[in-house]
């Protein structure tokens, strides 16, 4: 169990360092088209790659699961994709990656409104931890003065991700999420790859392919192959709880490699926004050391 909970901890590390590879990359000149088309095209070739040879197994696909994969990566995700990029142009990428983490509020009130979930006790002071957390972010936001439509491009972002989660959560009842997952990266590429050219990294410095390849590698190909290993092992709800790693991951990046400023009010609304993650998933820990005491006992005896 511990070598999954590193992979999960490494799996949202890698992912936290998007927002910071996005800026670089914007920073250096590239569009917001090219930096998803480099993203998902070296992405999907390194884990078709990787899969083909370790999981060949895993590429086969039913035709129905192929559309499910085709609407998601033809429909919803691209169009999330690109309202993060657009965010990034605008804001800092701390304040993004935290406002992207009211998901877990948006994607509730779906699930109340349209799919009949009644939240517990629990799940509703976890979720209004997570709204004072983001409510501090937001203050923080327009305290700054920060550009508004920057602010838009991030709520949309989380809005559509709570469309995206929600829809996975339907077209998964009875088919794989791994393997519907490896084949929306294969249809983002091909989409971003007709929006633009791929032959575009032709004309990249040394430096230009570096960042290319990273978003295909590291929160791509890597952070997807560790989440999905992880989750195998010890259970999304277990992913879920170390994977609040990650704002904080885009954050710390953020201050050290881009110079974004870090206030204390981002501070506070990160561990609130963290605490209302983890709040509901608690008792699986305290299920898990109660579970593994009468064997340590046993342990202990022989």
């Amino acid at each position: 169990m511990s070598r999954s909970i590193i992979y999960s901890i490494i799996s949202a590390i890698c992912l936290g360092s998007l927002p910071i590879l996005v800026k670089t990359g914007l920073a250096m000149g590239m569009e917001p088209m090219q930096i998803i088309q480099y993203r998902f095209t070296f992405g999907a070739l390194m884990l078709f790659g990787w899969f083909g040879v370790t999981q060949p197994g895993l590429l086969k696909i039913t035709r129905k699961a192929l559309l499910k994969a085709m609407i998601l990566g033809i429909v919803i995700y691209p169009v999330q994709s690109l309202l993060f990029v657009k965010a990034l142009q605008h804001i800092p990428a701390s304040t993004t990656s935290l406002i992207y983490y009211f998901y877990p509020v948006v994607t509730t009130l779906i699930a109340v409104i349209f799919m009949g979930l009644r939240p517990g006790r629990t799940l509703l002071y976890s979720l209004l931890l997570i709204l004072a957390g983001c409510g501090l972010v937001f203050y923080n936001a327009f305290a700054q003065n920060l550009d508004l439509r920057g602010v838009a491009y991030a709520v949309a972002c989380l809005c559509t991700f709570s469309i995206y989660l929600t829809l996975i959560q339907i077209f998964t009842r009875n088919d794989d999420a791994k393997r519907i997952a490896i084949w929306v990266i294969f249809f983002m590429a091909v989409t971003f790859s007709l929006l633009s050219s791929p032959l575009t990294i032709l004309d990249q410095s040394p430096k230009g392919w570096a960042i290319a390849l990273g978003l295909g590698f590291i929160p791509t190909a890597l952070a997807v192959s560790l989440l999905y290993r992880a989750i195998e092992s010890i259970g999304s709800a277990y992913v879920a709880m170390f994977s609040t790693i990650e704002p904080v991951t885009t954050v710390l990046l953020a201050v050290l490699f881009l110079g974004e400023p870090l206030e204390a009010i981002q501070l506070a609304g990160m561990a609130l926004i963290i605490t209302g993650i983890i709040a509901p998933n608690m008792h699986l820990l305290r299920r898990s050391a109660v579970l593994s005491e009468p064997m340590q006992i046993k342990k202990s005896r022989t």
